[in-house]
């Protein structure tokens, strides 16, 4: 792991500044400390086999959207990309709640892979959270939350279509790119005297590095379908 120059290395420094921006907060409805939420976004990435940087980014995915941390305090601590995977998961709170969730899915579609990837794992968490108070005190735990079940149906629904939109079109690009290649090598080869089986390698795809990461986007998948099996909004 990155150490910074105390000898910490950057996931704990993540952790120290996480608390200490939050402090003071809860979650909402509740008298759980706010920052247990990032913490459990930046375990959930770990187990998922995510890089560094985007554990990092998820510990303190929250902190400029919701605390006074700027981003430019996060780009010159932890660096240009994580300050860019925070920066992609803030939303902007000047704008009524549906503007600024419509704002955050749509740019979504074209995000990058961990921008998406620490949205999975931080609504996730969320979700997690919602069916645990759900099995315990029913409809009641949708009082705590904008428009009731309907809304959060509406939002939770909408950013997984975001992502598996953003996935699926990158799939399919990726596959006519290679039908594409491989017609190419095909014609080039029956316009040569040259038989000699062609042992260069394949260029590589960007289908692993682009793509959200599956076990998380599944996990997504399935607490949504959990939740809010049965509602037609």
């Amino acid at each position: 792991m990155t150490q910074n120059g105390t000898g910490k290395n950057q996931i704990e420094e993540a952790i120290e500044v996480a608390a200490e921006a939050h402090q003071g907060q809860y979650r909402k409805g509740t008298d759980t400390p706010y920052i247990t939420h990032p913490y459990a976004v930046g375990l959930i990435l770990m187990e998922a086999g995510c890089t560094e940087a985007v554990i990092i980014a998820g510990i303190l995915h929250d902190t400029v959207e919701d605390t006074d941390l700027t981003l430019e305090f996060i780009r010159e601590r932890f660096g240009e990309d994580i300050a860019n995977i925070v920066d992609g998961c803030s939303e902007n709170k000047a704008l009524r709640w549906r503007a600024r969730k419509t704002e955050r899915i749509e740019a979504l579609k074209t995000a990058s892979p961990e921008i998406c990837t620490v949205t999975c794992a931080d609504k996730l968490h969320n979700l997690r959270t919602i069916i645990s108070e759900y099995d315990l005190i029913g409809d009641a735990v949708w009082d705590r939350f904008h428009g009731g079940v309907e809304d959060q149906a509406w939002y939770y629904r909408s950013i997984l279509g975001a992502i598996a939109d953003r996935d699926t079109t990158l799939q399919k690009r990726v596959e006519c790119a290679t039908l594409t290649t491989h017609d190419n090598s095909a014609r080039a080869t029956s316009d040569t005297k040259n038989t000699a089986p062609d042992t260069s390698a394949a260029p590589e795809t960007p289908a692993a590095v682009n793509a959200v990461n599956p076990q998380l986007l599944r996990q997504f998948q399935q607490a949504v379908a959990y939740l809010f099996q049965g509602r037609t909004l």
